[in-house]
């Protein structure tokens, strides 16, 4: 994971770790792994870490530590790691009522890619989603993995109020809204799971680096 790391300065106490130039599942999970262990560790100065796509950002007390030290104890600790390909624990599997009123674009959807809409369901439902990320609202998930054939641009013009719980689908990714916001993905089901509780400190059921699976009710 070091070979391709750059070090980008996002403020005076902000790092970033890039970690690659393109969005991929494997270096993502590697990600996640990287958080977790840094998570557990005691990196001296360390405030707050937050994975993204292709990188990590670490939040640190400059007057605790310097920047070259705590590049040193984060790349010790991305050194020490036995990466793990998969971890099969770690799936989440979510119950969805796809079309009707729960998925408004699934018919729009069908029409666009030539598919029946019980082959949508299928091909949806059939594939094991990796989170990416966390992001856009509380507890949004942004899952990679989606069959190319179900790839299909964002709305024209984005909803002012999606319901929580809507699946949808957005170019070659696919999420779920876990709290009613406006937003532009094209709505193909909606589950009762409860996916976020603010009252809680670990508030969103979805986290960094899960495996996600949908089953049509």
């Amino acid at each position: 994971m070091l070979e391709n790391l750059k070090i980008i300065d996002i403020s005076d106490s902000v790092i970033s770790f890039n970690f690659s130039r393109i969005i991929d599942i494997n270096i993502n999970a590697n990600i996640h792994q990287i958080e977790n262990f840094v998570s557990e560790s005691k990196v001296a100065g360390l405030i707050s870490h937050y994975p993204t796509y292709n990188s990590l950002i670490i939040n640190y007390d400059f007057q605790k530590t310097s920047r070259k030290k705590l590049i040193d104890d984060i790349k010790k600790i991305i050194i020490d790691i036995d990466f793990v390909v998969d971890n099969e624990e770690n799936l989440l599997e979510i119950p969805v009522s796809y079309g009707g009123t729960d998925g408004p674009d699934l018919h729009n959807i069908s029409k666009i890619l030539k598919l029946r809409e019980d082959e949508i369901i299928e091909i949806h439902s059939g594939t094991k989603y990796h989170v990416f990320m966390i992001g856009f609202s509380p507890g949004f998930p942004y899952l990679g993995g989606l069959d190319e054939r179900l790839e299909c641009p964002r709305l024209p013009t984005p909803r002012i109020t999606i319901p929580a719980g809507s699946v949808g689908i957005a170019d070659k990714q696919t999420g779920i809204y876990p709290l009613e916001s406006p937003g532009g993905w094209r709505i193909i089901g909606r589950t009762s799971l409860k996916l976020v509780d603010l009252k809680k400190k670990n508030f969103s059921l979805i986290k960094p680096g899960m495996k996600i699976k949908f089953k049509p009710l």
